[in-house]
């Protein structure tokens, strides 16, 4: 009986195990990911409303875009604009987008401190205030938790 009782007692503990670490690891990986961008979006769009401009709305497409490129500059180990005329097409294609930009950035630590960055360089300031409607950000991390970013934007 004894036997019994550990045997069912060690299997309780690792389903347990194994459900609570993938149950947590979800809810820190994503959370943080999802609310960066969120972030990122509310103050671009602040400074847009400051400026006498219209918010950014968030786009699937141009998202999905946004997120494609930052793993490829993530997998570069640097940022770059690398492809750009391939997600403008998509845009064009998909979204009958008829202006598109893009800003890119790594290592910032928070979404606070990338539009800071944005914002003072004339290009990507040039971007954020330009005459675009919709917007695809990504925000992810790389193997040593450093951040890269994408912001794409149409009209």
């Amino acid at each position: 009986m004894k036997t019994f009782f550990k045997y069912y007692l060690c299997a309780f503990i690792a389903i347990t195990a194994v459900v609570s670490c993938s149950d947590e690891d979800d809810t820190v990986t994503s959370p943080n990911e999802i609310s960066i961008t969120e972030e990122i979006l509310k103050l671009v769009n602040e400074h847009r409303q400051s400026q006498g401009l219209s918010a950014l709305e968030m786009n699937t497409t141009a998202e999905e875009l946004a997120v494609d490129h930052t793993r490829y500059m993530i997998s570069q180990g640097d940022i770059s604009h690398d492809n750009f005329s391939s997600r403008s097409g998509v845009l064009n294609e998909k979204e009958n987008a008829t202006g598109t930009a893009e800003n890119v950035a790594s290592f910032y630590p928070d979404a606070a401190s990338v539009v800071q960055g944005w914002l003072n360089s004339e290009g990507h300031r040039r971007n954020i205030e330009g005459n675009f409607t919709h917007t695809g950000i990504a925000a992810l991390k790389d193997d040593q938790g450093r951040y890269y970013y994408t912001q794409i934007f149409y009209r």
